[in-house]
């Protein structure tokens, strides 16, 4: 991944929490993409992804959620679902801001997908493109409904209870060597609190039933033997919006992280997925393009007729009838009632009044580079 130039930073998110994020940069860089990461992860495991894109003229951004890897807050707890949202919100102002004008891919896997798919909803001019990665909008496994009930108990009582979230490595990949990996990460954990199911639980709900608002190009991918994130609600979510260009892909007999399969099978995903990216992203580009060059046409008016003397005469004695304008009876009026009498009071002292602007703060990004 020599093309890429590579910076960490952080910025303060939605509560004070510190956000960790990375970039990937190139020169001359045609769109950038964001990854918005699963449960329990974090924004350094996309590597296959980032070789894939390397040379494509690609920046890619990446934030850690707020308690997942390098960021901080509870592990695995929210007050909102909308936290997530509202973090991506504050670090994708910074990139539309350090990259004016260029198109913008949001790639979400997993719990990322129902942050992505929200975030589409919420802002929907932030971005060109939406990739949902095994968007986990329903589980595989049926949650018990006692076990739901229990958790919103908690969750207005102890919200940050934690427990496991009872993912199993091995539906992650049949590939040995990166579930070695994945269990011997650091920046990895298991944990979730009662506020937290609540919220997921709600929140995909929610995509699925407005899915119809998104219209944004979609491209959805996801294995039909993953038993994590039930792949025929993701199937209901892209039959669902209202996109004109969209795209799914079903692979048979892959698990959770499609683009962490076995060597082949990972490969064939990661050539169909970035060749859908690319071709239609420089189709979306040409088309803006074109749009912006068009000019508008011009409307020649037909020439006005002349009219017969009789006419204007008429017109002439209608435009010298004087009509008093809606405007001054109503000044007249307001006028009018001032002159009456008013009772007097005695004077009061003037109140001081004092006026403070607060200026808008951003929040403070700090960052560090280094190249790769």
């Amino acid at each position: 991944m020599e093309s890429y130039k590579h910076e960490t930073g952080s910025f303060t998110g939605k509560g004070g929490i510190e956000i960790f994020f990375q970039k990937w940069l190139v020169e001359k860089a045609k769109a950038v993409i964001i990854i918005v990461h699963g449960l329990g992860e974090h924004s350094g495991r996309y590597e296959n992804l980032l070789r894939k894109l390397s040379g494509k003229k690609f920046s890619v951004f990446a934030i850690d959620h707020r308690g997942h890897g390098q960021s901080d807050g509870k592990k695995g707890h929210i007050d909102s679902f909308m936290d997530y949202v509202y973090d991506l919100k504050l670090f994708l102002e910074f990139i539309k801001e350090e990259n004016k004008g260029l198109p913008v891919i949001i790639y979400g896997h997993s719990m990322g997908g129902v942050i992505a798919a929200k975030y589409t909803m919420t802002y929907p001019d932030d971005l060109s493109m939406l990739v949902l990665s095994s968007p986990a909008f329903k589980p595989t496994v049926k949650i018990p409904q006692w076990k739901i009930e229990l958790a919103s108990f908690f969750s207005s009582r102890i919200s940050s209870l934690p427990f496991g979230n009872g993912l199993s490595v091995a539906d992650l990949s049949h590939d040995a060597e990166m579930l070695s990996a994945y269990e011997n990460d650091p920046f990895v954990h298991k944990k979730i609190t009662a506020r937290w199911l609540v919220e997921f639980i709600r929140a995909g709900q929610e995509c699925l039933s407005g899915a119809g608002s998104i219209k944004k190009p979609l491209l959805v991918f996801h294995g039909t033997e993953d038993n994590i994130a039930d792949y025929r609600a993701a199937e209901k979510f892209y039959n669902s919006v209202s996109s004109t260009l969209k795209k799914l892909f079903l692979y048979e007999g892959l698990y959770h992280e499609t683009i962490n399969e076995m060597p082949q099978e990972r490969e064939k995903v990661l050539a169909e997925i970035s060749g859908w990216i690319i071709k239609n992203i420089e189709t979306l580009v040409s088309g803006e393009k074109k749009v912006s060059q068009v000019k508008p046409a011009v409307v020649k008016k037909p020439a006005a007729k002349k009219a017969s003397p009789a006419k204007k005469a008429a017109v002439k004695a209608k435009s010298t009838a004087k009509k008093a304008p809606a405007k001054k009876a109503v000044v007249k009026k307001a006028a009018t009632a001032a002159k009456k009498p008013v009772a007097k009071k005695p004077a009061q002292p003037a109140k001081k009044t004092t006026t403070k602007k607060s200026a808008a703060k951003k929040p403070a990004v700090k960052k560090t580079a280094k190249k790769k």
